[in-house]
Parts: C-alpha cells; structure tokens; sequence
C-alpha cells in the first residue's frame, strides 16, 4: 500500500488534491524512505505550491536533523505560499537552531509570514527567550512588539529586567503597553518592577495607564 501512496507522488501527472491525500497518508505511516521524496518535491520549484507547503508541514511533523536542515534551507523560498508554510514547520519543531530564521522572518512585508513566524517563535519555547530579549533591544517596532508579546506568552523570568527598560525608555507606546502586559503575565514582582508600574498607572496615556492597572493586579494574584 505504501508503495502505491509513493508512486502517487512520484508521477507527477497525478492531480495535486490527490498527491495532498497521498502526503497526509504518508505522514501518518512514516518510513524513512519517504523524506527523500519529499525533499525532491520541496526543492522542484516547477511543482504546484499547495504541494510543496503540504511536504513542508510534513516534514515538520517528522523532525530530526534532516527536516531542521531541509526546512532552513528554504525558509527564504521565492514562493510566498511555501515560505510560509516552511515558516509554520520550523516552529513544530520547537528547536533552538530555528530561531535566527523565524527572527529574520519578521522582517518579511507579508502579513501572513509575519504572523506566521512570531507564531512560531512562541512554539520554541524558552530556548528562544535571550533571542526574543536582545530582539526587544534592539528590533524594528513590529519586531519589538512581537518580542514583548512572546515574551509575556512565554513568562520566562529571565526577561523582567530587559521588559522594565523598555518601559522605562517609554520610546514607544505600543511596544511600552505590551511590555506592561508581560509583566502582568509573567507575575514576577521585584521593586523595579513595581516602581515601573507604579509609574505607568499614572501616565496620562490610556493604553499604558489601564495595562499597568491590570498588571499590577495579575502579579498580586500571582504572589497570593
């Protein structure tokens, strides 16, 4: 039976809703003598997108070094659709390695990819914490934004102090109220922490007042 699911994607004439039927069998049935099919795939750029995106999922559910090596080799593709889904796979493996990647992602103008790779970067895990610390430092705005939000996801401790500066600096209401959120959601409370946010719930920006109101609450919760 495996044997006829393969030849399905290896002749091409097939119809790509049935290669894609073909994929998700195979994913379910995994042998190792599949994943060098599915790397001819990924790598033929004359095959159909919706194909390709299918196999990156695919090897992303399989992982090992082979899948982590194959799916960072073709996280810049020319293929909007395929860069995408190559985006989603590295974040199912939930490996370190993947990480500079998924960052550099953030720097695509697709939404879509955007999402994609600040969705992924959450999926790591605390292996990507100092990358998501020195990105909140030092990132583009959107990337910033993205860093706090993770950061806050995440509630690794290690990022409190890097999230207190930001507020500080206050260069940024956006990237400020997202910081006071994560603190809220980490729930860790030190005097700086609390001196920061003592200081937001007085600022006469809206967004930065109410977060700090709310923060301050969830880490009185949290020490309870």
């Amino acid at each position: 039976m495996l044997d006829d699911i393969l030849n399905i994607l290896k002749e091409r004439t097939q119809s790509p809703s049935l290669r894609l039927d073909a994929i998700l069998y195979i994913v379910d049935k995994f042998e190792d003598d599949c994943l060098p099919i599915f790397e001819d795939i990924l790598r033929d750029d004359s095959e159909d997108p919706d194909v390709r995106s299918a196999v990156a999922l695919a090897i992303g559910k399989i992982g090992g070094e082979r899948s982590l090596g194959l799916l960072l080799d073709h996280a810049k593709s020319d293929d909007v659709t395929v860069r995408n889904y190559v985006i989603q796979a590295l974040g199912m493996l939930e490996r370190e390695e993947t990480v500079p990647a998924l960052i550099d992602a953030l720097k695509d103008t697709n939404n879509t990819i955007f999402a994609s790779a600040a969705d992924s970067l959450g999926r790591v895990g605390k292996p990507a914490v100092p990358y998501l610390i020195d990105l909140l430092q030092k990132g583009a705005d959107d990337a910033r934004c993205v860093a706090a939000w993770k950061l806050g996801e995440l509630r690794y401790t290690d990022a409190v102090p890097a999230l207190v500066e930001v507020i500080q600096k206050n260069e940024n209401v956006e990237i400020s109220a997202l910081a006071i959120w994560a603190l809220g959601e980490i729930g860790f409370s030190t005097q700086d922490v609390m001196d920061v946010l003592s200081w937001a719930k007085e600022e006469e920006e809206p967004d930065i007042r109410l977060r700090a109101e709310v923060a301050v609450k969830k880490i009185a919760r949290h020490g309870n």
